[in-house]
């Protein structure tokens, strides 16, 4: 995968593009909406290539809107773009379709009661 060819993805998508570094690849810019020159950053993991946002939502809750809007371009570009990348750039679209089509999954909620020692997972 070169990274001209991930620059010409994230241009694409409106995104900027950010270089690798040893835990992450793919490192897509997302402009803050609510905070003024704010910037995100939605990656890879070089690892087991899952996706993540450098933001405090997705830290803490493992999902945010930025890594969605990303995904979610990713996911729209890889339906489209079929023949116009290399197999490489191909397997990530793919796997941040993926990734984004897991996002629409409801959360487990868990509720822990002390007293009772119920544990409710609806």
């Amino acid at each position: 995968m070169t990274q001209s060819q991930i620059a010409e993805v994230a241009a694409e998508i409106g995104s900027g593009l950010m270089p690798d570094n040893a835990q992450w690849t793919n490192r897509f810019t997302v402009p803050s909406t609510s905070k003024f020159g704010e910037v995100y950053v939605v990656a890879q993991r070089q690892g087991d290539h899952s996706w993540g946002c450098s933001c405090w939502a997705w830290r803490r809750k493992r999902t945010c809107k930025h890594l969605d809007r990303v995904l979610s371009r990713l996911a729209a570009l890889a339906e489209q773009a079929a023949s116009k990348y290399d197999a490489s750039i191909l397997q990530m679209l793919t796997s941040a379709r993926t990734a984004y089509l897991d996002l629409d999954v409801t959360p487990l909620k868990i509720n822990l009661k002390t007293k009772g020692r119920v544990l409710d997972l609806d």
